[in-house]
């Protein structure tokens, strides 16, 4: 068994090491020598993600519990088990949001953790992590063949992977999923037959924040109720660029999803206007200085269009959801949300909405989920609306009151409850929070004061054309070719990007080797030869 120890002095050993090779000199060669240490750096990565996965496993194997005498202890358990806490404790270590962290967790226990064919804890995948820890395999490629043997029997998962061995050094992610699911399709059709039946029956519409302005969208539908949903989209999308009203097609369906999705309901928005405790006024503690004239253009920041984090609209669109012009002043028909001056969560200082009892009513239950928005584990992003409310102080010695209450999803409610872990909430709703290895970190409500306004100053400047890619160094000359290919021809889109480097070539010259091709002028006999 490897001590944890010394595989981190060897391991910070190694790190000094490839310090002294000065990783911000520029490196010189030949292109077969860059070549060459570009693919050596990457085995050298596999190998230290296959013993970080191997480390994973090991901590993830760890049960905190507390002894007759009040002392906390670890007890180990076989590799393959999974604590309650140990994603928790991973997305520290490695600054993962939650989700991130317990598949960070999943996948390495399935990949170091394969055991003994017939145990419990056998996998099939421990090929992948051998074929990592040689070098050969990245974690990227693995998560991908892991992916397509999810629901497949190990005894399979572990042909399967024997099977495309050969192929785990020189494929890319596409062609290895093609080879793991013709694979299958030999072994046992049924296999995919059922993946296929789940993915239709766990097809979902997600939403986050993306770009500064917009949201994505990401979808999977069962394939005939895209196929008309898409045509029904593509119509009304032709339509507008037809009349003008877009000028590309791609940001014509955007629009013709949106209006169709909005034509089959009734929206009511609701405006509140935050402003900080002890104040009448709506706050300007923002870091744009006060503006003489505003502009429905303006980009407004503003929360409670969705959970988490706040979204850039139209002062236009704000203006005409408070039902007022652009510039009048709608304060005095608007409600006002009191908020911390200092980090902008709502309060209640006066506790109006406490109770005695241990269920919350329903204006304090409101009242805490409209302030944290989601859960307040870090890096965790579970909507308020599916998490528990819970006392951070345990009733009754801690009041069911707002300073008291703070959402969390049932892993980690349960996981705050585990031995040696602490949680604090602060008067400003920051909450603090340390693990069992002792790491603190500390997470913040949604800002409601400190909201940004970017103004329309009338120089924004036109978007890029359509196949023209950003460059981080400037566009160089072209060649007529060139041009043509990329200004003449639209469709398809092709770019030819030629960079000259600022710093002289250096080359090296070596004999050209001599053809392989037969010499034809002293074949006499008649093809084929």
């Amino acid at each position: 068994m490897l001590d944890p120890a010394q595989v981190a002095a060897a391991v910070r050993a190694a790190r000094e090491l490839l310090a002294e090779a000065d990783p911000a000199a520029p490196v010189g060669g030949s292109l077969v020598d860059c070549a060459s240490l570009v693919g050596e750096l990457q085995a050298l990565v596999n190998a230290a993600t296959a013993l970080q996965d191997s480390a994973i496993v090991a901590l993830a194997a760890v049960e905190t519990d507390v002894a007759e005498d009040g002392t906390l202890v670890e007890r180990r358990h076989a590799p393959g088990h999974i604590a309650l806490d140990a994603p928790a404790i991973v997305s520290g270590v490695l600054c993962l949001s939650s989700v991130a962290a317990e598949r960070r967790v999943r996948d390495a226990v399935r990949r170091a953790a394969d055991g003994p064919d017939g145990t419990g804890t056998h996998t099939g995948l421990g090929g992948l992590h051998d074929a990592m820890a040689a070098g050969r395999l990245d974690a990227f490629r693995a998560q991908v063949v892991a992916h397509e043997l999810e629901e497949v029997p190990t005894d399979v998962a572990a042909t399967v992977v024997t099977t495309i061995d050969e192929h785990l050094d020189r494929e890319a992610a596409p062609a290895l999923r093609r080879r793991v699911r013709r694979a299958l399709a030999r072994i046992s059709p049924d296999l995919l037959r059922q993946r296929a039946i789940r993915a239709r029956s766990e097809s979902s519409l997600q939403r986050w924040v993306d770009e500064p302005g917009v949201d994505t969208w990401h979808g999977t539908f069962p394939s005939e109720e895209a196929c008309a949903a898409w045509a029904a989209i593509d119509r009304l999308a032709q339509q507008y660029v037809a009349d003008g009203v877009c000028d590309r097609v791609d940001r014509a369906r955007a629009k013709a999803l949106t209006d169709l999705v909005i034509g089959q309901a009734t929206i009511d928005v609701r405006v509140v206007v935050a402003t900080p405790d002890g104040s009448t006024a709506v706050a300007e503690r923002n870091s744009v200085a006060p503006l003489a004239t505003v502009s429905d253009a303006d980009l407004v920041e503003v929360t409670g269009l969705r959970p988490g984090d706040p979204v850039l609209v139209p002062r236009g669109w704000l203006a005409s959801a408070l039902g007022r012009s652009s510039g009048s002043d709608a304060a005095d028909a608007t409600p006002l949300l009191r908020c911390d001056p200092t980090t902008g969560a709502p309060v209640d200082p006066e506790d109006t909405l406490a109770t005695a009892a241990y269920r919350p009513g329903a204006r304090l239950a409101a009242f805490v989920r409209d302030r944290d928005q989601h859960c307040r584990f870090p890096g965790c992003h579970v909507a308020a609306q599916f998490c528990d409310l819970d006392h951070v102080v345990p009733f009754p010695t801690g009041p069911t009151s707002a300073s008291n209450l703070v959402c969390l999803c049932r892993r980690h409610h349960r996981t705050k409850q585990r031995p040696g872990w602490r949680a604090v909430l602060h008067p400003d709703a920051t909450m603090t929070w340390t693990d069992p290895t002792g790491r603190v970190r500390t997470t913040h409500p949604p800002d409601r004061l400190g909201l940004t306004v970017l103004p329309d100053t009338g120089t924004d400047a036109s978007p890029p054309p359509r196949g023209m890619p950003r460059l981080v160094l400037p566009d160089g000359p072209h060649s007529a070719v060139e041009h043509q290919l990329e200004h003449e021809h639209r469709a398809p889109a092709c770019r030819v990007h030629v960079i000259r480097p600022p710093v002289p070539l250096t080359c090296a010259l070596r004999p050209h080797p001599r053809s392989r091709r037969a010499d034809t002028s002293r074949v006499t006999d008649p093809p084929p030869f």
